[in-house]
């Protein structure tokens, strides 16, 4: 139960650091400048090892890093964490600011269909895996970490590709300054089983990829 605890707390962790991440591209007043800025947040949450959802499944499929539990409870500490940062930022001065840009972002998302919502989950997810893949391969805080994380999640953000935790910041302050609507559900849905798939390609390709692979040369010698 303990461990649990923690894991729900480090994702609580890592849903702050996304809507800080969402907060920060959409305050930018040059729209193509902010979208590179959104990356802000997936940094912090590589760099700490937090337990982000788009991370958690493509490491899942991968090696088996997480379980399906730890990715239910990543969903909903990433929940949390988001609802938490927009109920933060409704106190401060930026929120009248904030609100409209939140409500242009929310509004498509709001209106668009079920397939439409789980391809663009899907594309997300596969950008933000081979993210985290890539990064995987480097020290935290090093330039090609840093590369990595700013290209992908960059890519991603300017395509307009949905992530269903920074979509839970944007519902969730559209909740607090519009009224909650039902019509979240089923975009909350597709966006969630479409990182799911494309998250889980990533890692399930990777594993392939990996067992093909020859043997390292001391289990060759060691054979011999």
């Amino acid at each position: 139960m303990k461990d649990y605890t923690m894991k729900f707390l480090n994702a609580v962790m890592a849903g702050v650091f996304i809507g800080l991440g969402a907060v920060t591209c959409l305050l930018v007043p040059n729209r193509m400048v902010g979208n590179l800025f959104f990356a802000t947040g997936i940094f912090l949450v590589v760099n700490f090892q937090n337990m982000l959802f788009t991370r958690v499944v493509p490491l899942a499929a991968l090696d088996g890093s997480f379980s399906v539990p730890d990715c239910a409870v990543t969903y909903f500490g990433n929940l949390v964490g988001t609802l938490l940062c927009a109920l933060g930022i409704s106190g401060t001065r930026l929120a009248p600011s904030l609100a409209e840009k939140v409500r242009a972002v929310a509004l498509p998302k709001l209106a668009d269909g079920f397939g439409n919502l789980f391809l663009m989950g899907v594309f997300c997810a596969l950008l933000v895996g081979y993210a985290v893949l890539c990064c995987g391969r480097y020290e935290r805080g090093s330039f090609g970490q840093i590369f990595y994380v700013w290209l992908f999640i960059t890519a991603f953000v300017f395509c307009g590709f949905d992530h269903i935790v920074a979509n839970f910041f944007y519902f969730s302050f559209y909740s607090l300054q519009f009224g909650v609507s039902s019509a979240m559900l089923a975009p909350t849905l597709a966006v969630t089983l479409g990182n799911v798939a494309g998250g889980a390609f990533v890692g399930f390709v990777d594993r392939v990829k990996n067992q093909r692979k020859e043997k390292p040369a001391y289990q060759q010698e060691d054979a011999a």
